[in-house]
Order: C-alpha cells, then structure tokens, then sequence
C-alpha cells in the first residue's frame, strides 16, 4: 500500500519526500503537518467506514479536487477497481498521471482535468471525495448539487472544508484585521464555513450525514519549528490529531469532515 499514518513528516522518510515533491512543501512544515493529518485522518477514516460497512461497494469512486493524486492512490489500494481524479489546474493533473495513474484489466486510476461546478451528472459512483475545494468555488451550491448527483444509491461521500470556528483560524483572522493586510481571497475563502454551515450545505439533499470529524486542534508555525527535530515533535502531532477525532473538539478542528450516505 502506497500510505501508512505517520506523525513524524520527516523529511528523511520516503513516502514523506515523494509528498514533499509532489505538493512542493519540503521547506513548509507548516503546511507539511497540515497536509499530512489530513492525509491520516481520511485514510483511518476509510478503513473505519469499510470495515464497519458504511462502505460496501468497491466498483467505482471519484476524487473532485484530486490535486497530485496521493488521495486517489489512497482510494485504489483501498480496493476501489475504478478511480478518477478530477481538478481544474491542469499542472496537478500532469503529476497525478506521472505518479499514479494505471490502466489495467484489475483496477485504473485515471486523472482528468474538470471544474467541479461542471461535472458530468450522468456518472455514478459507490464513493466521492471533496477534500477543501468548495470554499473556493464561485458557485458551491453547483458543486454540492453535483457531489449529491454523482453518488449512485447507497454510495457514500467525504466532504472536507476548513472550519471557521476553529482557535487556528480564529486567531488568523484576528491577526489579519489588525495588521490590516491587503486583501487576500484565498484565505478569505477559509473563513467562509464554520462546521454548522458546512453541515447545513447538505441538508435537503437526498444525503445523510453519517458521521463527522476533524483535524488539528491547535497550530502555531513557530511551536512545529521548534519542535521538528525533536522526539516531543511525532508524540504532539499524534495527541493533537487523537484528541481532535472526537466530540466535541472535532467541532474546533481546523478541517471538518463529513461523511454522507444516499439513501437507497
């Protein structure tokens, strides 16, 4: 299996330098540990949804966002024969292909470029993936419309947003106000969803919200910096993350996930 749940994001680590090329983080701890749990957060929560039997089909699954494809690899070795990533940045897509792409008559990962909000909805699929792509859409309710439509009956989603209500962004937009920075859309896009209208987002929408979670509890740079090349650095991650999993701190986490199911 491509994956395995790792807290320490060293850089001396194979799987963590083939990220660090792919998402050209190697000298960004921050965003190396921010990606990372992401990383391990939906990887332990699918083996959880296909071991408990959320999840029961394997034929087909959509990644919307896939990015450099590590989440669509995930999706594979998992089990799932059919894979496609889909991303609107067509330099993504070129490294996901480099990576991970395969054709075969057992399983393929194929990797396209698509807008989210103009996605084919006559494709149906067991499982879709949105991982922090609809706080950046001109127009989200297209972009859930289209998640809700690509699932087939009984398929299950993961949806992933940056949580407003969380200490790290909550003191990010503080600083931002009172530096009075210029204007920056992206993280502006950040603040857009706290989780309770995240979850509102789906509601009417034929999905049912099965369960949720989160990850990161607390973030300060100058604490990961500090920390990296110590034995404290892999035991704060993984007690962060831990904590952060579950009620009620998984509604402080810094991403909120949900996991949603079409009812038959």
């Amino acid at each position: 299996m491509f994956y395995r749940v790792d807290f320490r994001c060293d850089h001396r680590d194979p799987l963590q330098r083939q990220l660090d090329e792919l998402y050209g983080y190697r000298d960004d701890i921050e965003t190396r540990v921010l990606h990372r749990l992401r990383l391990n957060l939906f990887f332990l929560l699918l083996r959880e949804l296909i071991e408990q039997r959320v999840v029961t089909r394997l034929d087909s699954a959509l990644d919307i966002g896939c990015n450099a494809g590590a989440y669509s690899k995930i999706l594979s070795d998992f089990g799932f024969k059919r894979v496609e990533g889909v991303d609107i940045d067509a330099g993504q897509i070129e490294k996901a292909q480099a990576a991970f792409a395969v054709t075969s008559p057992e399983r393929t990962i194929e990797f396209r470029v698509a807008n989210a909000e103009e996605l084919d909805r006559m494709r149906r699929y067991d499982f879709v993936l949105c991982t922090e792509v609809i706080e950046h859409t001109a127009r989200p309710e297209r972009v859930i419309e289209n998640i809700a439509a690509a699932l087939a009956p009984g398929g299950v989603a993961v949806v992933t947003l940056p949580n407003a209500f969380s200490l790290p962004y909550a003191l990010a937009r503080l600083a931002y106000r009172l530096k009075r920075k210029p204007r920056d859309p992206v993280f502006e896009d950040h603040l857009r969803y706290p989780f309770w209208r995240a979850l509102k987002l789906f509601e009417d929408r034929g999905l049912q919200v099965v369960r949720t979670s989160g990850t990161n509890l607390i973030f300060n740079g100058r604490v990961l910096r500090a920390l990296e090349n110590t034995p404290l650095f892999a035991a704060v991650t993984r007690a962060q993350f831990t904590l952060t999993r579950h009620w009620p701190l998984k509604y402080a986490a810094m991403f909120f996930y949900m996991v949603l199911k079409r009812q038959n």
